[in-house]
């Protein structure tokens, strides 16, 4: 009885509180590009909408845009669940099913995606290619969380024990759960911001505009498959290409 209660109100996996483990499950048998969406709240004045976007066999890139943040770098991550029953800080540590160190987003935890940089109005605008990110198979990550820090995360390179942990990243600004996409989703357009942090140089943007002209060709294809999230999914991938 007592587990029956825990699967009705919380995932075993995630702890979030409508499990997605069947969905995870039928879109990886399906094998098909997956979209999937992060709504950033419990905060007064952070806010934000999140796409992650994952062919198979292919990195994830996830796109956003966060608003409310005080300009410079911010610590971005995964965190282990999504239950916000106590807002973020019930979320866990960063995703590291690997059991590893803090560090960047090429070495450490899964959920380590470095800093998102704020402009001088406070919005972060990004496109991050996260190689070690999934949405389909045991280690998906849909029913977990993205989490927003107050500062910059240090990768693991402050000398201390925290830095090995967090990163010294401060407090939690925003967080939410990642699901399978919606219909309701805000969707995230316009990220020039790279998996470096680095902005698009204006050569990389004309050159992602020439590939999107070529994509808008197959557009009625894109719109078929992803709907309203069609040109999000094809900004994310020419945005890749682009800055490659």
């Amino acid at each position: 009885m007592r587990a029956q209660e825990f699967t009705e109100t919380s995932c075993p996996r995630t702890k979030a509180k409508e499990c997605s483990c069947g969905k995870v499950n039928a879109i990886t048998e399906a094998q098909e590009t997956t979209v999937a969406q992060c709504i950033l709240e419990h905060s007064d004045s952070v806010k934000g909408s999140i796409l992650l976007i994952q062919a198979p066999g292919t990195a994830t890139l996830v796109k956003g845009t966060i608003t409310g943040l005080t300009p410079g770098e911010h610590g971005f991550h995964i965190h282990e669940f999504g239950d916000m029953s106590d807002g973020c800080k019930s979320m866990g540590g960063h995703y590291n099913p690997d059991g590893v160190d803090h560090g960047d987003i090429n070495e450490g935890h899964v959920g380590d995606l470095g800093n998102i940089t704020a402009d001088e109005s406070g919005t972060a605008k990004f496109t991050i290619e996260a190689k070690r990110v999934d949405l389909l198979g045991d280690r998906s990550v849909i029913g977990r969380g993205f989490v927003v820090h107050s500062d910059k995360d240090d990768l693991g390179k402050g000398g201390d024990a925290e830095s090995l942990k967090t990163g010294n990243a401060g407090d939690r600004r925003a967080c939410g759960v990642i699901t399978v996409r919606s219909e309701e989703v805000t969707e995230a357009h316009g990220g020039e911001q790279s998996t470096s942090g680095r902005s698009m140089t204006k050569g990389e943007k004309g050159k992602r505009e020439k590939i999107v002209k070529g994509m808008k060709k197959d557009k009625a294809g894109f719109k078929k498959r992803y709907g309203k999230d069609a040109e999000a999914v094809m900004y994310a991938t020419d945005t890749k290409q682009a800055m490659k």
